[in-house]
């Protein structure tokens, strides 16, 4: 049996098993300890980005909330500052109106009474040239007694 080269093939063999199981064990476990390590370091990696995602969407949210009530508090500003300006609009048009209303009840004013002094220096022209012609038809006696009459009438009148 010592002889057989079969025989030693065998125990050759089996030691070379012996002796190859602890170093290609410890490689084994050596790698997928490694793996393992690896694969836990993606994992916490992984949580890492998606917890700073969390705190950048929450931080975008409070933005865009930030910006919704600038752009409310804008727009309530703008129509605060049109309404006060249409009502500044109107009061300046109403006081215009109300001047110009006033300037035209004036100058309608100064046109009557500038009819009425035409109107009464014409009455007169035409009264003046009515009693002329009508004196003018008179007899001198009748004459006399009219102007008489009405320097008495003018008198009593002061």
């Amino acid at each position: 049996m010592f002889e057989d080269p079969k025989f030693w093939l065998t125990v050759s063999f089996i030691l070379f098993v012996i002796l190859m199981i602890k170093p290609f064990k410890s490689m084994m476990i050596g790698g997928l300890d490694q793996k393992i390590e690896e694969i836990k370091s993606n994992i916490n990696s992984s949580l890492k980005s998606f917890s700073e995602a969390e705190v950048k969407l929450k931080e975008a949210e409070k933005q865009t909330e930030d910006l919704d009530n600038k752009i409310q508090e804008l727009l309530n500003s703008a129509k605060s500052q049109a309404e006060t300006i249409s009502k500044n609009i109107v009061d300046k048009t109403s006081q215009t109106i109300s001047s110009k209303e006033k300037n035209s009840l004036e100058r309608i004013k100064q046109i009557e009474i500038s009819a009425i002094q035409s109107i009464k220096k014409q009455a007169s022209i035409e009264l003046n040239s009515m009693i002329t012609n009508y004196l003018a038809n008179l007899s001198d006696s009748d004459r006399n007694k009219v102007l008489e009459k009405s320097v008495s009438d003018f008198k009593s009148i002061n």
